[in-house]
């Protein structure tokens, strides 16, 4: 028995099974209503033009009726371990027919999926599921790592005034509320000098330079080179995720993506080496932009042992909540320490690969 498939699965009313080309409606359908809207542009670009690997999906099937009434995926993704270029996965789109629910099918998924993916080639899997799943998935033996929390900047007293009062501020009302804003702007304030934001349109040669640089300095570091990059946020569906050189006069130093959302903002990529200054005066420039696009809140999800959380505590980033972050891998995987050391991963928003950050299914 393959051993992070915990204990055999017994006959039952449902049969797990992997999915095949001809079971491409079955996985759109379900999928699609745990979106609540057709995912059919989604599943063409995320399961079956991933440059690092089509979805892998495994489905619960009702032996009495024949219908799919269950779902899980993964989503192969290169990935630098201590230099190494494996192999791993995001884990996904799990969802399990109301009627059926509370029957134990999401474990037995987890752990059909976990016990298959060596087979095809898939090393480990890792993510930050909602907390159900991720109940299963330790069920299943995948190991909690980390966490992968949300930070809030404020921008202006909008955000202020709503949280305290659960309503939108008027304009005096608004004013009020921007003084401790103004302050802790003036207290916090990062050199971003020499740095500048440029939209990308294409990524070529110099942006695979910066993730070899790059990837260099980190344990552990989820694949960004141009191919990847073109297809991540150039190719997909919505084109909602907006990418950005960080350039000091012509050098590329990073690059930065963001999605936007009525008056919020959320930084859903930062890559860049593991310098404080130049983290801080990138998140600087962010902070600058958002605001003259007259945001009133800026935002970032991210491990917590990543370079950037004491950079975000610097700049007056706040820590709204947290949920659990994951990694599957065999007991005799050659890099487990370095694959569950939390201090090795820094994962944002943009590593779940979903190309809208605001817009998610229920839970």
């Amino acid at each position: 028995m393959n051993s992070l498939s915990g204990q055999a699965v017994p006959a039952s009313d449902f049969n797990i099974k992997q999915a095949a080309p001809r079971d491409r409606e079955r996985v759109i359908a379900l999928v699609s209503k745990m979106w609540g809207d057709d995912i059919s542009a989604r599943y063409e670009w995320m399961y079956a033009t991933n440059p690092h690997g089509r979805a892998l999906t495994w489905l619960a099937i009702e032996t009495s009726s024949d219908l799919a009434v269950g779902c899980t995926s993964i989503f192969p993704r290169k990935i630098i371990v201590d230099g190494r270029q494996r192999v791993g996965s995001i884990g996904g789109d799990c969802y399990i027919e109301p009627r059926v629910r509370r029957r134990g099918l999401a474990t037995r998924l987890h752990s059909a999926s976990l016990a298959g993916m060596r087979s095809e080639d898939v090393d480990f899997m890792y993510g930050p599921p909602n907390p159900n799943n991720l109940a299963a998935l330790v069920k299943a033996g995948s190991h909690l790592v980390s966490a992968f929390r949300r930070w809030v900047r404020p921008l202006d007293g909008r955000v202020v005034y709503r949280a305290a009062f659960g309503s939108e501020p008027s304009k005096i009302s608004k004013r009020i509320a921007s003084l401790p804003v103004k302050m802790l702007n003036r207290l916090t304030r990062a050199d971003a000098t020499g740095l500048r934001l440029e939209a990308v349109a294409e990524f070529g040669e110099e942006f695979d330079l910066l993730f070899h640089r790059v990837a260099a300095t980190r344990p552990v570091c989820c694949a960004r080179d141009s191919s990847y990059l073109n297809w991540r946020y150039l190719a997909g569906p919505t084109r909602r995720q907006i990418p950005f050189a960080v350039r000091r006069e012509t050098e590329l130093v990073g690059f930065v993506a963001l999605e936007f959302e009525g008056d919020q903002v959320a930084i859903i990529d930062l890559f860049t080496n593991a310098d404080a200054r130049l983290i801080d005066a990138t998140l600087q420039l962010l902070l600058d932009h958002a605001a003259k696009a007259g945001c009133a809140s800026l935002e970032i999800s991210s491990t917590p042992d990543a370079i950037v959380t004491p950079r975000l505590r610097r700049l007056g980033f706040l820590c709204r909540s947290e949920r659990g972050f994951q990694v599957a891998v065999e007991k005799d995987d050659p890099q487990i320490k370095t694959l569950l050391a939390p201090e090795n991963w820094f994962f944002t928003a943009a590593d779940q690969d979903m190309d809208t950050f605001f817009s998610s299914p229920p839970e």
